[in-house]
């Protein structure tokens, strides 16, 4: 016989079989419910102070005063275009890290700026400079430094209704939430009378705000 087989009643003091007590039915209130809810709460609060952490954090500083460093496949060394930027920067347009994402030849001069957006909201600004390097140079400069700068280059080639100059298109996601294209384009180089010998040439930054409904 093993213990499964034994009688399980219980012997009292006269040896009468007396019941066996039951054990007490559980009473009061679960605590679970209510460390769940508290749980929950403290998931809650903690997920809401990481977004407040993120989305306080200060956007990267502007490059200013650095100094010109080489780029891989041009001889031309590249410069931050922050301060030839100037003009067309203002009221947190564009954003830091598109403005950041510029350079411009060492030796560049900024001969004028334009405003393309008129009223319609959407940020298009462009500045115009003159180097002393020739056309293919700078073509070559910004087809190295666009994508070094994070630029996705979509176009290269001919500029429309610019007869003679040559363009190289880029986007890139901007930290205010839209996406930015940057255009530069160059004019021929040009040998003028008491010029430079090896002649000077005039480039356009241009840079764009995509709207909400662009492609």
């Amino acid at each position: 016989m093993t213990l499964h087989d034994t009688d399980t009643e219980v012997l009292g003091e006269d040896e009468a079989p007396v019941a066996p007590l039951r054990p007490p039915t559980p009473g009061g209130i679960s605590m679970r419910p209510a460390m769940i809810v508290l749980g929950l709460a403290v998931l809650i609060l903690a997920l809401f102070v990481t977004i407040g952490v993120l989305s306080s954090q200060s956007p990267a500083p502007v490059r200013s005063g650095a100094a010109a460093s080489s780029v891989a496949g041009t001889p031309l060394r590249a410069e931050p275009a922050t301060a030839a930027l100037s003009p067309i920067v203002g009221g947190g347009q564009p954003p830091t890290n598109i403005v950041n994402a510029v350079s411009v030849p060492a030796g560049s001069v900024r001969v004028s700026h334009q405003n393309n957006a008129a009223d319609s909201g959407q940020y298009d600004s462009q500045v115009v400079f003159r180097s002393g390097d020739s056309q293919g140079s700078l073509l070559a400069f910004y087809a190295a430094d666009m994508r070094l700068q994070g630029w996705q280059v979509f176009d290269r080639g001919p500029a429309a209704n610019d007869p003679g100059a040559l363009e190289i298109l880029g986007k890139l996601a901007g930290s205010d939430g839209y996406y930015w294209e940057m255009g530069a384009t160059i004019s021929p180089t040009t040998f003028t009378r008491g010029g430079p010998a090896r002649g000077q040439t005039d480039f356009t930054i241009r840079l764009l705000q995509e709207s909400d409904d662009s492609p």
